[in-house]
């Protein structure tokens, strides 16, 4: 996800974070991650569930590092 990556390098360079827009990018990523589990219980077509699982555990991936940063933004 881009804008995760946009967000880690702003803080990265000392920029703080903003919680709305962190709390905006977890439902996005929840919705991705839902989504991803719904694939590998009834199948994608075109896409194996190697494929799926491993996309489900870059997302999850993303919200634990998301997470982290917004207990770090929380005040």
């Amino acid at each position: 996800m881009a804008k995760l990556d946009d967000i880690l390098g702003d803080h990265d360079k000392g920029k703080s974070l903003e919680l709305e827009e962190l709390k905006r990018l977890e439902e996005r990523l929840v919705e991705k991650q839902e989504k991803y589990r719904d694939r590998l219980t009834s199948g994608a077509p075109g896409e194996t569930p190697a494929q799926t699982e491993v996309r489900l555990r870059v997302v999850e991936a993303q919200l634990a590092k998301l997470r982290e940063l917004m207990e770090e933004a929380s005040p």
